[in-house]
């Protein structure tokens, strides 16, 4: 039995790869066809900076910048696809080549095999997990980055209105850059519990310290405002050297409140200091949590649906069975990552995520146990 499932593992991986180095080459050729003028565009930035020595290198090195970080946000997207896909190749050859004929001969039932698979697709769901949790955060900023920024410093700056952390005061900056995490024209707005200004915090530019927790400022001034208790009228006292604004806005905080999807490639605990900070709602961070491990459930719930399409026992159309489990597996994934990720009225987010899996795993239990042997 270990020969069998040594060989089940090896042409289950080998598929898994091919068709992983093939789609996501697939994908970026096309980009890089649609946008060859950009990339040449900052190719030739990169040799006018004396970043590169000729074009072509420079050509290399800006899609390697860009599209390398991408391969692990393919990953995420695309690993219970690709499951299914080298699943159904696996066992297309071995039917091809009437190998669950011996298999079965042998006195083996074609239930056996399902269970190399399964492990491997386990193992795959679980390398996802850690791929959002280790390395998607790593790269966070970098994917944000769009074609026409390539190569051009200062291209993805924005500027940061009036944002509010979770003590009530208000950060504003004239320009951000996502990449360095570093704030131009910083103003920081204290305020008390009834939303009175009480301490106004500017600065030329600041880092953010994630030691401190705070934003170390350049050239920072405070000037505080005190209300006169005889008269009652407010004046503002002069200015005085401040060296750091403590608040939970982290970049990250900043970042996800522009840009919606960004919290989908942060780490739980990154997600929680964004809730926390204000940037996101908590149901939408809890929901996002749970639902990355109800993703793991759902890719491995279709893909025992998926299974028997292409596990037969006697001679049947591999095309046609490979229509019928692309038209049944891939709704399924689309329309439970959906209802996973989008709320729910009226229902808290653990149960909006355990929709999809409570209505999968009867069908999943049925296909296998009614798998012909």
């Amino acid at each position: 039995m270990r020969i069998l499932d040594r060989a089940i593992v090896f042409r289950f991986l080998a598929n898994y790869a091919m068709l992983f180095v093939l789609l996501f080459t697939f994908a970026t050729a096309i980009d890089v066809v649609l946008q060859m003028e950009v990339y040449l565009g900052a190719a030739d930035a990169m040799v006018s900076r004396g970043l590169s020595g000729g074009r072509w290198s420079a050509l290399a090195t800006v899609l390697f910048q860009f599209h390398g970080p991408r391969v692990f946000q393919f990953f995420q997207f695309m690993s219970g696809l690709l499951a299914i896909g080298a699943m159904g190749f696996t066992f297309s050859q071995m039917h091809r080549a009437r190998e669950l004929v011996a298999i079965m001969a042998a006195g083996v039932p074609l239930r056996r095999c399902t269970w190399a698979v399964l492990a491997c697709a386990l193992g795959i769901n679980l390398l996802q997990l850690a791929n959002q949790e280790l390395v998607l955060p790593r790269f966070a900023e970098q994917l944000l980055v769009a074609q026409r920024e390539i190569g051009r410093a200062g291209a993805s700056n924005f500027e940061v209105p009036l944002t509010r952390d979770s003590s009530g005061h208000l950060l504003y900056a004239s320009t951000f850059d996502p990449l360095t995490g570093r704030i131009g024209g910083f103003l920081g707005l204290e305020r008390d519990e009834s939303g009175t200004l009480v301490r106004r915090v500017s600065a030329r530019a600041a880092a953010w310290d994630a030691g401190k927790a705070a934003w170390v400022l350049e050239g920072g001034t405070a000037v505080v405002r005190e209300r006169d208790a005889a008269g009652g009228a407010v004046r503002s006292g002069a200015p005085v050297p401040v060296a750091e604004w403590p608040t939970d806005l982290a970049p990250k905080s900043v970042i996800a409140r522009r840009h919606g999807m960004f919290a989908q490639t942060l780490s739980s605990r990154e997600l929680r200091a964004i809730a926390e900070a204000g940037a996101i709602d908590p149901s939408q961070a809890t929901r996002m949590q749970l639902g990355r491990v109800g993703i793991v459930l759902v890719n491995m719930l279709v893909l025992a649906i998926a299974v028997p399409f292409f596990l037969r026992r006697g001679p049947a159309s591999m095309l046609q069975m490979s229509v019928l489990c692309a038209a049944t597996c891939v709704p399924a994934i689309i329309v439970s990552a959906v209802v996973m990720s989008a709320p729910v009225s009226g229902l808290p987010p653990a149960v909006s995520v355990a929709i999809p899996i409570a209505l999968l795993i009867p069908a999943a239990v049925a296909r296998i146990s009614w798998l012909p042997s």
